[in-house]
């Protein structure tokens, strides 16, 4: 498939699995839906983790999460507006970024700036289909021979090599932070979902014994 010139392929919710290197951090397996072996996994927040699984095993809670409530709205009380599909577009600074695409009454399509984890929620809720920037999934892949074989401890795949412009490392400002600097650090981290850096700072942060 082709989105603004560019070439997208269609993937599946495998699951959701621990990431052990990050406080309160999963791994979503994103694998190419014609090849379940190729695989992208993509590290979320524990809230997100739960709507994900809660979409998959049908376990929601009895009132609508924020997800839920996106997608009803959309679906249900705004007459002519369609969720079309979602899709997983870029990844730089140790962030992935993904579109909500709807269809406006007049047939304009227009996309909606989300996290991959909040895109995915919905797009299981709303039954659409998961696209991922082919280029990027064939940059970021990992193979499994067998279904066993998933990250069920997630390493972090496909993240660049450290060093982003202007971040601090553990042998120069982190080591000077108080540990209540570090753990607002590690919580700002977790809230924009760069678990790389995250799983760096909980690091120092367990050298301290804290």
């Amino acid at each position: 498939m082709r989105i603004n010139d560019i070439e997208y392929i269609e993937v599946d919710v495998l699951d959701v699995r621990s990431a052990a290197h990050a406080s309160e951090a999963f791994s979503l397996i994103l694998t190419d839906k014609f090849n379940a072996t190729r695989y992208v996994p993509i590290i979320i927040g524990l809230n997100e983790a739960r709507a994900i699984l809660g979409e998959k095993h049908g376990r929601l809670p009895q009132r609508p999460l924020t997800h839920t409530l996106f997608a009803d709205l959309l679906t249900d009380h705004i007459p002519d507006y369609n969720l079309e599909f979602v899709s997983i577009d870029d990844f730089h600074d140790g962030i992935y970024y993904a579109s909500i695409v709807i269809q406006s009454p007049t047939g304009v399509y227009f996309n909606v700036d989300a996290r991959p984890s909040d895109a995915v929620a919905i797009a299981l809720h709303a039954k659409l289909p998961v696209f991922f920037r082919k280029e990027l999934f064939e940059e970021l892949l990992q193979v499994a021979r067998n279904a066993d074989e998933y990250e069920t401890d997630a390493e972090f795949g496909g993240f660049p090599t450290p060093g982003q412009p202007n971040a601090p490392t553990a042998e120069t400002e982190w080591e000077t932070m108080s540990l209540s600097e570090l753990k607002d650090l590690l919580q700002n981290a977790i809230d924009e979902e760069n678990y790389e850096m995250a799983a760096k700072i909980q690091e120092e942060i367990d050298k301290r014994g804290a």
